[in-house]
């Protein structure tokens, strides 16, 4: 929610308001193209940011060329905020337990879109909820400053999760291109010091209409074949679909969706010994299409791979309501860029919602 209403700026206003949280003490992470794929990392100058450069994502397809707007890439927020890799603590030659020191970091995601912010609210229902202390150490002292998304990829459906392409709360600062102008709006009292930095003045009545008209044909371009009303109920009675199998049998089980979705949060812990006698514990991250991730002492639980992907499916749309009482998927369509073999997690719930309600 906009605690000041909107604001116009000019896009050269960004670089005040980087060098602002860095004069601040914050990390700032923002995109950056790496050996040609926009990655999020520590950016140290505003220089450094992704610029003039589009993706083009499509089911199993992901490049980047020369363009004005772009939307994400491999990465999200949960790369800092729920690492892959996490040291719980060290067993010493004498069985003593080390924890690691962590320190307090200030970070600052710059240029985050919408569906990554949504990400973070649902990970504060999740990691938060349960307590793991590094994720609150950090989501503590952490500043979100959101570019609403003005031309979704062809495999974005935000809109029909409802959690974009506008940011609608839970951020400090968010900025929208249009042209040459910048439109700024603050969620927070922190956002309205960081709105302080940029040159900006009172929205006009020609701009607002035209952010209006902007905004409104980024979320028609946003939608998947089907609605979120009463979606938990209606997959979970096709939970013996043939459409399961279907998709299932060009299934990969790589589990590239899991790792690259903003909010699946499932891990393994490994012991990792050492010449020196002591082992660290280590978090980290697992999947549900991982074929070892259902193997228990006595068997296996879901050992074929069509199993494995209808519950990835029914987590995210169905039992992640029960558990946390929101969707486990925001629409930001990473899983299907970066499935090998191009499989879209719209076309399965949108055929399923189809036989369903058509009693098929």
């Amino acid at each position: 929610m906009s605690v000041t209403g909107l604001y116009l700026g000019r896009p050269e206003d960004l670089s005040k308001l980087f060098s602002g949280l860095l004069h601040l003490g914050y990390e700032v992470i923002g995109y950056k193209v790496v050996d040609n794929v926009l990655r999020l990392v520590n950016v140290r100058n505003f220089s450094e940011l992704a610029k003039d450069i589009e993706d083009l994502q499509a089911p199993g397809k992901y490049r980047i060329q020369r363009g004005d707007f772009f939307r994400h890439g491999p990465d999200s927020p949960k790369k800092f905020l729920y690492p892959s890799e996490l040291k719980l603590f060290t067993v010493m030659g004498d069985w003593s337990i080390r924890y690691p020191e962590v320190d307090e970091v200030k970070l600052a995601f710059f240029g985050i879109k919408p569906c990554d912010l949504a990400s973070i609210k649902v990970m504060d229902r999740v990691q938060g909820v349960i307590g793991d202390e590094y994720f609150k150490l950090l989501r503590s002292n952490l500043v979100l400053i959101v570019e609403n998304c003005t031309r979704p990829a062809s495999t974005c459906f935000c809109a029909t999760m409802g959690t974009g392409p506008r940011a609608k709360n839970g951020f400090d600062l968010s900025y929208t291109r249009i042209g040459d102008k910048l439109v700024v709006e603050a969620g927070s009292e922190l956002g309205v010091k960081l709105l302080n930095l940029m040159d900006v003045v009172p929205i006009d009545n020609v701009t607002y209409r035209e952010f209006e008209d902007v905004m409104c044909k980024a979320y028609m371009a946003a939608r998947a074949d089907f609605t979120t009303d009463n979606l938990p109920e209606v997959l979970e009675l096709g939970i013996n679909s043939s459409v399961f199998t279907d998709v299932a049998s060009r299934c990969l089980g790589c589990a590239n969706c899991n790792l690259v979705c903003p909010t699946c949060f499932c891990f393994d812990v490994v012991d990792v010994p050492r010449l020196d006698g002591s082992a660290d514990r280590v978090r980290v991250w697992d999947g549900c299409l991982n074929y070892t991730y259902a193997m228990v002492a006595g068997g296996h639980f879901r050992p074929d791979i069509w199993a494995r992907y209808r519950h990835f499916v029914l987590h995210k749309f169905a039992y992640w309501i029960k558990q946390f009482g929101v969707f486990g998927c925001v629409g930001c369509g990473r899983c299907i860029t970066w499935c090998p073999v191009g499989i879209d997690l719209r076309e399965t719930v949108s055929r399923i919602f189809k036989e369903v309600k058509s009693g098929g």
